[in-house]
């Protein structure tokens, strides 16, 4: 075979195996290796797999990972949650879905110290979905709001999704999380206004949660809810305000955020179980993170030597499909594709093979990051098997599948719309980052 049918046969063989069920990273090393030594033989192959392994955990960028990791699992872990969805529960009460729009706000704020969609939507379901329960909340409005708020987490920074796209495209990690706020922003109003028109339609007991003005004294007023939001707001603020202060770089970013979340985990007397519990999941995230790195390496070996990018390029640009007709047909694939697939896996498996051909068509590199997570999140909450379903379903202990499916619909609708926005106004992702 030639190299190019190398290539072809590569793609669909890894697909092929991780729809079998095989990790990700495993099936992109084996793959990898298999269609480079077809092309250039064994021994340049094994000097590939020794290489990218070495350099890819030697990558001073990439020690950044673990840093934001640790930070958020060391605050998910310290109470923060609970105290997110107290305080947002007093700015929402006497709403028509005040519980639901209190998740999500907290599921917002929370997320600028996560960077995860999975533990978002696993954390915030753990602490609200009892709560919403116990009020006579409908199912399908508690578990679709919940599932949908913690796609928040893989867009609002310190985003993991854009920093690994940032990083294996080669592009300014500060740059895409700025780029993330706006859209962020954008998500959490549609998705508060959904919330809103959906308790019409499934209401909530309104009885249960009496209304509570915002300035009635403290400890129910405005003190106590800037109280409660102060540790995710000061972290974030302090990390984000620095890296785009010029205080210091994304790397030092990092590890002042997983510092200070050490800090304010030790001075919340967070047990010694859960500190460690906590180091042991960032190790383990890590780790399945790493292996996925080393694999789209060693991938990318048969991509450059096949020309397989190329003449993907070659082939939309003779097929007589518009630039944005390419781009939808990307983003479909990306739709079905986070059906799956968790995000990170799919960024790191897709991104080097799509990326050359969004350069081709004109698309700006950022902007397309942005389109792109939004992408994989509408994917991650699309029915049958969205990936923050079935984490919701876990978390909330007994609440049919089908019943979350339902409850998620209206916020599918609202991605699909949210998405049309941004792909009309690409202004929106790149307001912030031709301001900074």
């Amino acid at each position: 075979m030639t190299p190019l049918m190398i290539g072809y046969v590569s793609i669909a063989a890894m697909f092929v195996i991780v729809i079998l069920g095989a990790p990700i990273g495993l099936a992109m090393i084996a793959v990898g290796f298999a269609g480079f030594s077809a092309i250039v033989g064994m021994t340049p192959a094994l000097g590939v797999l020794k290489t990218a392994t070495f350099e890819t955990i030697t990558n001073y960028s990439f020690t950044l990972i673990p840093l934001f990791l640790l930070m958020g699992n060391l605050i998910s872990r310290s109470g923060v949650a609970s105290d997110l969805f107290r305080g947002a529960l007093l700015l929402t009460r006497g709403w028509a879905g005040g519980l639901a729009a209190a998740g999500m706000t907290a599921s917002a704020v929370f997320s600028t110290v996560s960077g995860s969609s999975l533990a978002t939507a696993s954390t915030m379901t753990r602490v609200a979905y009892p709560e919403m329960k116990a009020h006579g909340y409908d199912a399908r409005l508690a578990t679709g709001s919940l599932a949908a708020g913690g796609t928040l987490g893989i867009l609002i920074p310190p985003s993991i999704a854009l920093m690994l796209y940032a990083l294996i495209t080669e592009q300014s990690v500060g740059t895409m999380f700025l780029a993330g706020i706006l859209p962020g922003v954008l998500a959490f109003v549609l998705y508060i206004v959904t919330i809103l028109l959906m308790a019409r339609i499934w209401p909530p007991d309104a009885t249960a949660v009496p209304a509570l003005p915002i300035d009635e004294p403290a400890p129910a007023g405005r003190f106590e809810i800037l109280r409660l939001f102060a540790p995710a707001l000061v972290l974030f603020g302090l990390v984000m305000g620095g890296l785009y202060g010029n205080f210091f770089t994304p790397t030092e970013a990092g590890g002042v955020g997983a510092a200070l979340a050490l800090i304010f985990a030790l001075w919340r007397r967070v047990p010694r179980g859960d500190l460690v519990a906590a180091f042991v999941e960032t190790i383990v995230t890590c780790g399945s993170i790493f292996l996925i790195l080393i694999g789209a390496e060693v991938f990318g070996f048969v991509l450059s030597t096949s020309q397989l990018s190329n003449a993907l390029v070659d082939f939309l640009s003779g097929s007589g499909f518009g630039n944005w007709q390419v781009l939808f047909a990307i983003l479909i694939f990306y739709v079905v594709l986070g059906c799956f697939m968790e995000s990170l896996a799919m960024i790191l498996l897709t991104v080097p093979i799509f990326f050359p051909v969004v350069l081709a068509n004109g698309f700006d590199p950022i902007w397309f990051g942005v389109i792109a997570v939004v992408t994989v999140e509408l994917g991650m909450i699309t029915p049958p098997v969205g990936m923050n379903l079935f984490m919701v379903k876990s978390a909330s202990r007994g609440t049919p599948l089908s019943t979350i499916m339902t409850g998620v619909l209206p916020f599918v609708v609202t991605d699909i719309i949210r998405l049309g926005i941004l792909l009309a106004f690409p202004a929106i992702s790149l307001l912030l980052t031709g301001r900074l």
